[in-house]
C-alpha cells in the first residue's frame, strides 16, 4: 500500500454503507406499510362480515358493513377514502345464508417526494371474509 492510499478505507466504507443502507431502509419502510395495510384489510373484512351477518335486513347489513370497514381503517390510521368494499350475498339474506365482504386498499410502495401520487407505484392489498347468518336467530 502506498503512503497516498493510507486512511481511504473509512471513506469507502462510509460511502458504500450509505449507498446500501438508504435503499434498504426505504424497502423496509415499504414492507412495513404493506404489512400494516394487509392486517388492516383483513381486520376490516372480518369486522364488516360480522356486522353484516348481525344485521336485520340487507340494507342495514350493507350500511353496517361499510361502517365497520371505515372504523377499522380509522382505528389503524389509514385513509379510509381509498378503500373499495363490496358486500356479496345480500340478495339471499336469510337464516343460514352466507355474507361475503371483500376489501381492497391501494398502498403506495415507493412514495417519491415532488412526484404526483397517480404516477407512483401501487400495490393493491385485498382481503375477504365470509360470515354465516345465524340460523337460529329470530328475525
Amino acid at each position: 500500500m502506498n503512503r497516498s492510499e493510507a486512511g481511504s478505507a473509512w471513506l469507502d466504507t462510509i460511502l458504500f454503507g450509505i449507498l446500501l443502507l438508504v435503499p434498504l431502509i426505504v424497502m423496509l419502510g415499504a414492507l412495513a406499510d404493506l404489512h400494516r395495510a394487509a392486517l388492516t384489510a383483513a381486520a376490516a373484512a372480518r369486522e364488516g362480515g360480522f356486522a353484516a351477518a348481525r344485521a336485520a335486513d340487507p340494507v342495514q347489513a350493507a350500511r353496517s358493513a361499510d361502517e365497520a370497514i371505515a372504523a377499522a381503517f380509522e382505528d389503524s390510521g389509514l385513509p379510509g377514502a381509498r378503500v373499495t368494499a363490496e358486500v356479496a350475498g345480500l340478495d339471499s339474506f336469510e337464516r343460514g345464508a352466507a355474507v361475503e365482504v371483500r376489501v381492497a386498499f391501494p398502498v403506495r410502495v415507493l412514495p417519491i417526494p415532488f412526484v404526483a401520487a397517480e404516477s407512483q407505484p401501487v400495490v393493491t392489498v385485498r382481503a375477504s371474509h365470509s360470515a354465516r347468518i345465524d340460523p337460529y336467530r329470530s328475525r
